[in-house]
């Protein structure tokens, strides 16, 4: 697979940070990739979220939320549980329940990552559904991430599922794009996980909705080392390109250094292209042209 290429590049030049040898993902109390902060509301992931009376998985079950309600956080991170394979901390929420008010305590991973809505009120939510050990060793760990799409109304629509092999990301966005002249497409959801530190690879995950069914499009990858290597891919859609309007193009460049200036290097650089063609339901990679 392209992204875990990628990941094994990292590997190669700078060392763990796509280590394959937790038995259990955790993140820290006090971070994660939610980055949630008390006041901020969230949106409920989950299909069912239990709320609790108190931060633990032995405390007693107070209410339920379904996916697409919204809370606000009301608290900092308590010491928190491992479930469906990762760890996270519990906060304290508060909602609302037709008229009334309610507070409780509910486990984080049950929340979505982060929300977008359409002009026509429809919602894609996207968040974390387990954390997935590899089971070879041409597969890296990963959390399979989940993609829901909410209509005006609350209803569930459609859901996509993708792999992240999470490499010390520091945080999540999304953005909705047009249909980029592909045909057949609504609209499309980038849900982007970014690193800021050198060696921390971005992920860019595109989602198309077709008025039917949410589909999987060509991701790219970008990582670098300052002074030592880089690798970048950038994808152009038809709207972008101006070329044939079912063609999906990614360009990768490639660069490393080849001298010990640090501040000014030199890079031997490879590019190379490949190209995508999207039938209006699914895209198939097309053969490389030699």
């Amino acid at each position: 697979m392209r992204k875990l290429m990628g990941c094994y590049l990292i590997i190669l030049v700078i060392g763990p940070f796509c280590s394959k040898a937790q038995e259990n993902l955790k993140f820290d109390d006090n971070f994660n990739l939610w980055n949630i902060q008390k006041g901020q509301s969230a949106t409920v992931f989950a299909t069912k979220a239990y709320v609790r009376a108190q931060p633990s998985l032995k405390a007693a079950i107070v209410d339920s939320l379904s996916v697409g309600n919204v809370v606000t956080i009301t608290s900092a991170p308590f010491k928190g549980n491992t479930l469906k394979n990762f760890y996270a901390p519990w906060y304290e929420i508060s909602y609302s329940d037709g008229s009334s008010k309610k507070n409780g305590f509910i486990w984080l991973g049950l929340l979505a990552l982060g929300k977008q809505t359409a002009s026509d009120g429809s919602q894609y939510i996207y968040g974390f559904e387990r954390f997935t050990k590899s089971i070879n060793e041409q597969e890296q760990d990963h959390f399979s991430t989940v993609v829901k799409l909410l209509d005006t109304n609350g209803n569930f629509l459609a859901e996509h599922t993708f792999p992240f092999a999470y490499s010390e990301q520091t945080f999540s966005q999304s953005k909705l794009l047009p249909a980029m002249g592909l045909q057949n497409v609504k609209q499309i959801i980038r849900i982007e996980f970014l690193g800021e530190a050198c060696g921390i690879p971005s992920e860019y995950n595109y989602v198309a909705w077709t008025g039917q069914r949410l589909v999987g499009l060509p991701s790219r990858y970008s990582v670098s080392d300052a002074g030592v290597f880089y690798y970048d891919e950038k994808i152009l859609f038809p709207s972008e390109h101006g070329k044939n309007n079912q063609l999906i193009y990614k360009y990768i460049e490639e660069g490393e250094a080849i001298d010990d200036d640090a501040e000014n290097p030199n890079f031997k650089i490879t590019k190379k292209s490949e190209e995508f063609l999207w039938n209006g339901n699914s895209f198939e990679k097309l053969p490389t042209a030699k």
